[in-house]
């Protein structure tokens, strides 16, 4: 009789998350909330408002990843077009820049690791050693350092 019954997951059983997970959860949506606002604001109203006074039209989002000091993160950057004269032109974030991949910060700490004599085998195996480093293998330096 019992064969076919199972236990159902209650609200209580959660599946752990790390804390590198809730950093990343809040870093994306800090800087997506931040790019959100930036665009409200060049084209004069909110979503879906109507208003005479409206610059431009939201129109999609781009899926981008911008690596930072904690890792890649995926972003949903919103897309929109800007009355200009006779036709529009392409919005574009002043926050997270058209064609930007890494953060600054991420840019210096390749530099700086370059200058103070790194190379890619010493950070290939600083990464294999349990990743102490905090430099993922994957990461966006991890790939500049090796070019």
């Amino acid at each position: 009789m019992g064969k076919g019954i199972s236990k159902p997951v209650g609200a209580h059983e959660r599946q752990p998350v790390s804390l590198s997970e809730l950093i990343h959860q809040h870093v994306r949506v800090a800087i997506e909330t931040a790019v959100h606002e930036e665009l409200r604001a060049a084209l004069g109203t909110m979503r879906h408002e109507r208003n005479e006074v409206r610059r431009g039209y939201r129109n999609g989002i781009r899926e981008r990843t911008l690596t930072g000091p904690t890792g890649p993160v995926a972003l949903a950057l919103p897309r929109a077009t800007l009355f200009r004269g006779a036709g529009g032109t392409e919005w574009t974030s002043t926050i997270v820049p058209r064609y930007q991949r890494r953060m600054p910060e991420v840019n210096e700490a390749v530099i700086a690791t370059y200058l103070a004599g790194g190379n890619t085998r010493r950070i290939r195996g600083a990464c294999h050693q349990g990743r102490r480093s905090g430099l993922r293998a994957d990461s966006g330096a991890y790939r500049h350092v090796r070019q």
